[in-house]
């Protein structure tokens, strides 16, 4: 992460045997920090989001022990904001261009907030390591094997924890993505943009689609992060 005070480990350019010791490391730093197991099912309450967001889902929330995707890198940190303020840790993978000031405007805790930049090929190892105490983990730039994903998920249902995939997942719960967006702030072609109003879809396998719009003030995040789709 670009400056700031997160937790932060990086594959970068390491050998292999590097790497594991990266992930080993990871793993005793990880067994030290106070474990959340939220449970999974109906009876699970969900994770919660931001109430701008909520009513992209049926419950409100996210669900406990499941994985979502995602098309947009702002309502992954938007998404992670509220596990966060109420106490909770959480984790970016793979988004090395992720800066402090992007994750404290978005209102997530720095102190309680694992970035792996450069997972290497240990993306989704390292995901099902921070999902033993992690509520939220966002994953990027992973093409995981079937075998993989399916040792991923069941992680995730056992210890109850959330999974963001910027890009396609199998059998995500719902797929997110901006569908529009309209900048502000601009006058005849000068000016500084000041803030952009966002629609937000989620599509969730046999249910009609949900929308939200909001308001994203802060240009400092939204012209790096707000990526919509065409659909």
């Amino acid at each position: 992460m670009k400056s700031g005070a997160a937790h932060a480990w990086d594959a970068a350019g390491a050998p292999a045997a590097s790497r594991a010791d990266i992930l080993a490391e990871l793993s005793e730093r990880i067994s030290s920090m106070q474990r959340r197991t939220l449970g999974t099912g109906a009876e699970a309450p969900v994770v919660p989001v931001r109430s701008e967001l909520s009513s992209l889902f049926p419950g409100q929330g996210l669900q406990p022990g499941g994985a979502y995707a995602l098309a947009s890198p702002l309502l992954a940190m938007m998404l992670l904001s509220a596990a966060s303020q109420r106490g909770d840790w959480t984790a970016v993978i793979g988004l090395p261009d992720l800066s402090a000031e992007a994750v404290a405007a978005a209102g997530i805790d720095v102190e309680r907030l694992a970035v792996i930049p450069h997972p290497g090929d240990q993306g989704v190892r390292v995901a099902a390591t921070l999902a033993e105490v992690m509520a939220v983990v966002v994953l990027a730039g992973e093409h995981p094997s079937g075998g993989e994903v399916e040792r991923l998920e069941a992680r995730l249902r056992r210890a109850g924890s959330v999974l963001l995939v910027l890009g396609e997942w199998p059998a995500a719960v719902a797929r997110l993505f901006v569908a529009e967006r309209e900048w502000y702030g601009l006058e005849q072609g000068h000016g500084v943009l000041s803030s952009c109003r966002v629609t937000a879809v989620s599509e969730m396998p046999g249910r009609p689609r949900r929308r939200v719009q909001f308001t994203v003030s802060s240009m400092s995040v939204a012209s790096g992060l707000i990526e919509h789709t065409d659909e």
